[in-house]
């Protein structure tokens, strides 16, 4: 099989979100198309071809359809690191994804899309990068070693770790601010979620460990970005967030996953912090002064 732009175009997505479903490639790849039909039959061939591979189980949307999740494959890799002509491409995470967890790693990879979207359309703002929770390091000799995201503090006789399901790093003149992000399906109880994600988090700060996941970063601190199912959710999550206030409340900002749209993800107000003020992630430049999460930076 001759791989086309299109179908380059299609690989690159895959491997800059990980899993996709066929609606979320046509959105992301083929926006300007209405028909679908071509999207589905270009997924099948580079299935056939083994350039991608696709779940064993399909995911229900809110539509009322359904559909495997795609993702890419060691060969696919290889195609976009011959065609960029960068061996980077070959570190791309081609693990296929755990089936209970299909439905989380869409909800991370539209996110990622939202994010990505917003920063596009705002002038001063630069996406510096992007962590997906399964991103490997390499050693010295180029082989996958700890996943990026995950920092384990101790072992036991109480472990404590963090584990962010994503992160990325925001630039706005000249200074930048990393923001871990969390997804919240709504399957664990929301004194459970603040009691879990919360000491890793404390303990990621007190050891300013967001440098070594951003070592450009200009903030001593950073953003929890935390996007869950409803506001009724939020409010219940907000309220368990700042009961902890010997771990570092202020860090978390929390927001339904309907309020957060590429139009909203940045300057919307939509993000709630532990002692409920309402504000965005980025504040909208006026003559002078920007800022990141209500922190001042000066603009250039």
């Amino acid at each position: 099989m001759k791989l086309t732009e299109n179908d380059i175009a299609v690989l690159r997505a895959l491997a800059d979100y990980y899993v996709l479903s066929a609606s979320m490639v046509h959105r992301m790849v083929f926006p300007q198309r209405k028909d679908r039909r071509n999207t589905r039959r270009r997924l099948q061939r580079l299935v056939t071809a083994h350039y991608i591979a696709r779940s064993a189980v399909e995911v229900a949307f809110s539509t009322g359809n359904a559909g495997p999740a795609y993702y890419l494959t060691a060969k696919g890799a290889d195609a976009l690191a011959v065609y960029f002509g960068d061996e980077a491409w070959l570190k791309t995470n081609v693990r296929p994804p755990r089936i209970d967890r299909l439905y989380h790693w869409l909800d991370i990879s539209e996110c990622h899309w939202i994010v990505s979207q917003a920063v596009d359309r705002a002038p001063g703002v630069k996406l510096v990068g992007w962590i997906n929770e399964w991103q490997t390091m390499s050693d010295v000799d180029g082989n996958p070693t700890d996943y990026v995201l995950h920092t384990q503090f101790r072992e036991g006789p109480k472990p404590l770790s963090c584990s962010p399901d994503a992160a990325f790093c925001l630039e706005v003149a000249g200074h930048q601010r990393v923001h871990y992000v969390e997804i919240d399906r709504g399957t664990t109880g929301c004194k459970r979620v603040a009691a879990s994600k919360m000491p890793g988090y404390s303990e990621l700060s007190s050891v300013r460990g967001h440098h070594r996941h951003f070592p450009t970063t200009t903030f001593d601190d950073f953003a929890v970005v935390l996007i869950t199912t409803s506001a009724n959710r939020r409010d219940i999550l907000r309220a368990c967030v700042s009961s902890h206030a010997d771990l570092h409340p202020e860090l978390w900002f929390l927001a339904a996953h309907d309020d957060v749209t590429p139009e909203t993800a940045l300057f919307g107000q939509v993000f709630h912090d532990h002692q409920g003020n309402v504000g965005a992630l980025l504040q909208k430049p006026a003559a002078n002064p920007l800022s990141i999460n209500g922190d001042l930076v000066a603009a250039e």
